[in-house]
């Protein structure tokens, strides 16, 4: 028979019954009890920005949370803008949820805050203040009726208010506008008038608020007041004097080379003197210009700390190097749960983090990672490598300290107590090689491929920021601080005998080919040569009627009738140059009254002047001719040779046209030209 069913009361009922509620008693506390779950590999899980604030909030007085983001630390004292805001938004008279951060931190506005008011549940209002900037983010619950959107207005338009203003004069202007009867009607004042506003540049511009012009901008930069104005200006010295020396030299090698007898004549001189004068003349312009300084701050004065040391005044020359810590010791916290920290105010690949964790735990010394957002606003002033130290000396552990800002990118490390088994300089270019990058952390990892060959040693000198060398003055500066040294230090000499020599001789060389193609030009005349010889010819039957009976008549007639006899036919570009010449020679002879005027015609370009020497022409492979003074001061490969056009219709010397009379006869010098042979030669081209 089957046996019947246990009763309710049966020791084995009992027995699963109190087995089922332990275990039901045991998942509860392991849920309630034990923290978020983490990832295999021990890296914290990354939370979003509005849990993160949300959980801050939770900590804070309900009903009046204000939390300050410790990337304010560098610029504000975090407890004391804190309580101010409090102060501030206490006059609304509501529940406010206020959190205070910069604007380098890319939130959302009102979607963050609907963010974290969804999280933290409580109601009333939800403000965003940046430091840096007029707008403000705000939403309200249902309940909480405030004019947010007029007031975010109202501030933004109250010219009052701009990028300099204080966090907690912020948070006063934006309650006075929620607390003002009249917010709306300032508000829609507001947007007409941006609206209606005039053009950037328009009449509004104030003349102050233009923007300096590049030449103002180079006098800055030149002035001896600023802080790279006499190495700027012996830049520029070194260059402008090195500039004209090069081009005065080259010049004068130039016109050296220019002379047939290879006699440095005066332009030589001139310009090799000139040159000089002009380097020395900026060179001593500059050095005027730089000791026109105010003489130097005394040591006292000097001690003082003036706008700019203002600024830096919370970073320290000794470790930690930070005046504020409330981020240092917030990171150095959470590396007790994992080597590798992401900010909860950022966001980065959790699969980059794994990867990072990785290289992390297989390195051969404790590596130490933080990506964190990094502003001017914080501790650091914005510098990771001063972060990254201010973490390593605030542990006190011998290792390897990486700062990554996980918005741009950038990267720094320190190292305290390690050997890195490579030059600093090769691990922080592999850094700088490897930004900008998607994951925000490739830096890091970058940084964890040149430490192969690290290992720990107490005896290695630590790492120290250089904006911690700047600010200690127990380092000496091998720099000159005089000005008239500094003129000196940097520019001057490599422009004056380097780069601006260098730039001279390109400079003059540059006008080495239109030189050329202008005496080419001139020695090509083409259509210039027919209204050269009527000129010629009108000139010499002008001079034929004034002269009357001169002995010199006769032989200028002959060489009159030639020239216009070639004039009455069809002549080529050769006969146009041979009746010039003989038209020109006409009334020279006819002007001065002598049988000897004019003489023998230059055999480089026969429209030159009457010759006055002999020489020869390589471009033509002649030698011993006739030339004028100007051909015969120039070296023989510059004598460029007359060019017409030949038989085949093609421009050549008209050396080489050596079967014409003109050329023969040395155009009439040499034998007396016969207008009929002249025609002859005319008639069978």
């Amino acid at each position: 028979m089957p046996h019947a069913p246990a009763a309710p009361d049966s020791p084995t009922v009992r027995l699963l019954a109190v087995a089922a509620a332990l275990l039901a008693a045991l998942v509860v506390l392991v849920a309630v009890v034990a923290p978020a779950p983490a990832a295999a590999d021990g890296t914290e899980q990354p939370t979003t920005p509005a849990a993160h604030v949300a959980a801050l909030m939770a900590e804070e007085p309900e009903g009046r949370a204000v939390v300050v983001s410790d990337i304010l630390a560098g610029e504000y004292d975090l407890e004391r803008v804190q309580e101010q805001v409090r102060a501030e938004f206490d006059r609304l008279g509501v529940p406010y949820q206020v959190f205070v951060s910069t604007g380098l931190l890319a939130f959302e506005g009102e979607e963050f805050l609907a963010a974290v008011q969804e999280r933290s549940g409580r109601e009333g209002l939800y403000v965003l203040l940046n430091a840096g900037q007029t707008v403000v983010a705000a939403t309200t619950t249902p309940g909480t009726d405030l004019p947010t959107r007029d007031a975010a207005s109202v501030l933004m338009s109250d010219e009052s208010y701009d990028y300099e203003t204080p966090v907690p004069q912020l948070a006063a202007g934006y309650v006075d506008a929620l607390l003002d009867p009249d917010v709306a009607e300032r508000a829609e004042r507001a947007l007409n008038e941006a609206l209606n506003a005039p053009d950037e540049g328009s009449e509004r511009a104030e003349p102050g608020d233009e923007a300096p012009s590049a030449w103002q901008e180079f006098l800055d930069d030149m002035s001896p007041d600023s802080s790279n104005g006499p190495e700027n200006t012996g830049t520029v010295a070194g260059m402008v004097g090195g500039t004209a020396l090069g081009f005065g030299l080259t010049a004068a090698v130039l016109v050296r080379w220019r002379r047939s007898d290879r006699r440095v004549g005066f332009g030589s001189w001139a310009w090799a003197g000139g040159s000089v004068a002009v380097a020395a003349a900026v060179v001593v312009a500059g050095m005027v210009h730089v000791a026109s300084a105010p003489a130097e701050e005394s040591a006292e004065d000097s001690a003082t700390p003036g706008p700019e040391a203002a600024e830096s005044a919370d970073l320290l020359a000794e470790p930690p190097y930070v005046a504020a810590t409330e981020r240092v010791d917030r990171v150095i916290g959470a590396w007790e749960g994992s080597p590798v920290f992401a900010d909860p105010l950022i966001t980065v690949d959790p699969a980059a983090l794994e990867e990072l964790d990785a290289a992390v735990a297989a390195a051969p010394v404790p590596v130490h990672v933080a990506a964190v957002p990094v502003a001017d606003t914080d501790e650091s002033d914005g510098d990771p490598e001063v972060l990254a130290h201010a973490l390593a000396h605030t542990r006190g552990e011998d290792g390897v300290y990486v700062v990554v800002d996980a918005r741009s990118g950038r990267g720094a490390f320190a190292l305290l107590g390690v050997d890195p088994g490579a030059e600093t300089y090769d691990l922080s270019t592999a850094m700088s090689d490897a930004m900008p990058s998607e994951s925000g952390v490739e830096v890091a990892l970058a940084l964890m491929d040149g430490l192969g060959g690290a290992r720990l040693d107490p005896e290695a000198e630590a790492t120290v920021p250089v904006a911690a060398r700047l600010l200690d003055d127990t380092i000496e500066d091998e720099e000159p601080t005089a000005p008239l040294g500094r003129y000196a230090a940097d520019g001057l000499l490599p422009g004056l005998l380097i780069l601006g020599p260098l730039v001279g001789v390109l400079l003059c060389l540059a006008f080495v080919p239109p030189y050329l193609l202008v005496r080419l030009v001139r020695a090509t005349p083409g259509r210039r040569l027919r209204p050269m010889a009527r000129r010629e010819a009108e000139r010499a039957i002008a001079a034929l009627k004034a002269a009357g009976d001169l002995p010199a008549g006769d032989q200028a007639v002959r060489d009159l009738d030639t020239a216009l006899i070639v004039l009455g036919e069809d002549p080529d570009e050769l006969d146009l140059v041979g009746a010039t010449v003989l038209a020109r020679r006409a009334a020279r002879r006819l002007e001065e009254g002598s049988a000897g005027g004019g003489g023998r015609v230059c055999m480089v370009d026969p429209l030159h002047d009457f010759a006055s020497g002999k020489g020869g022409i390589p471009k033509a492979n002649r030698s011993d001719l006739h030339l004028c003074g100007r051909c015969l001061r120039l070296t023989p490969a510059l004598r460029t040779p007359l060019r017409v056009t030949g038989p085949t219709g093609r421009r050549v010397p008209h050396l080489s046209l050596d079967e014409r009379s003109w050329v023969t006869s040395w155009y009439g010098t040499r034998e007396n030209l016969s207008g009929e042979k002249l025609l002859e030669e005319s008639r069978a081209r």
